[in-house]
């Protein structure tokens, strides 16, 4: 039985990256596939660019883009955009709101092509517009029926299986300069200490400035606790089997460094989902590190030992 490709990614914007790196390859097909997203998060807002989206063929630009232009929320539309996906299923423990599909599109706002609109996009201007890509949606739970009337390609976010409530940036700190360091403790609208969520704090060590990140006084919850882990991985298991899932390209993101994922637990999710995988399928394993040109490369790699040290 041949192998299915598995890459795994440290944070999931490098997802658009071996998504058309495996076009380009021939180990993914593109157009009429559809993506199943397993995730604690949608992943779905839509890109602002500063530039538009390089040549699918061009690796070099596509890494540039992905690590200057996406970030872990909104590089999904930016896959549909370029005709990767046709469907998107995202699976998660618990939806909000009302389910059900949805059919959408996504197009660019104006002639740059920096900017998009998404919706149904009947009745608007851009309802013809000769670059939208339609798109169908939907939420779904564990145990519903995955549709497999056409290839899959899974998306697997390892904070699926247990999660920060919200990003856990313990020990992150920015060095800032004296003036930086005033300017913060001095202005009382400065845009990082107004900005939601950010509970950044400023503070002085041996003559030195910094500023310290999600400083709370207690770590954040999480979805799920670590007995609740192996059922959750199973229960995965289950449905992709139950549903005769065979994906062309599974990948596996860590959302260590953006804080999602909690360090405690990572490795035993990792290990036990490419287990539980193993026995549906035999995997082709890589990491995303095998696949970027340099220096991006080598930029990755120089951060990863960094962490294991």
């Amino acid at each position: 039985m041949k192998a299915v490709p598995l890459v795994v990614v440290e944070e999931h914007h490098e997802a658009f990256f071996a998504w058309n790196k495996a076009a380009v390859e021939g180990w993914m097909p593109s157009g009429e596939v559809t993506l199943l997203h397993v995730d604690e998060h949608s992943d779905m807002s839509v890109p602002r660019l500063r530039r538009p989206l390089p040549q699918r063929t061009d690796v070099q630009a596509l890494a540039d883009f992905t690590y200057q232009e996406l970030d872990i929320g909104n590089f999904i539309w930016a896959a549909v955009y370029q005709g990767h996906f046709n469907r998107v299923l995202w699976l998660r423990h618990k939806h909000k709101g009302a389910g059900g599909w949805r059919e959408m599109a996504i197009c660019a706002r104006n002639a740059s092509g920096l900017e998009f609109v998404t919706g149904k996009l009947e009745g608007t201007e851009w309802e013809h517009a000769a670059d939208r890509q339609r798109m169908e949606f939907a939420p779904i739970h564990p145990g519903d029926m995955v549709r497999t009337d056409q290839p899959v390609v899974l998306d697997v976010d390892l904070d699926y299986f247990c999660s920060n409530d919200y990003p856990d940036y313990a020990g992150r700190e920015l060095e800032i300069s004296a003036d930086g360091y005033r300017d913060f403790t001095e202005n009382p609208y400065h845009f990082l200490r107004i900005a939601p969520g950010s509970r950044i704090s400023a503070f002085r060590r041996d003559g030195r400035h910094y500023l310290r990140f999600n400083d709370y006084p207690e770590p954040p919850g999480r979805t799920a606790q670590v007995d609740e882990i192996p059922a959750r991985i199973a229960a995965l298991a289950t449905q992709l089997r139950e549903n005769g899932v065979r994906p062309e390209l599974v990948i596996f993101c860590r959302s260590v460094e953006s804080g999602y994922m909690p360090r405690d637990v990572i490795e035993r999710i990792e290990s036990g989902l490419r287990a539980a995988l193993a026995e549906l399928w035999p995997l082709a394993e890589r990491s995303i590190h095998d696949l970027l040109p340099e220096p991006w490369r080598a930029r990755t790699l120089a951060r990863v030992a960094e962490i294991a040290r």
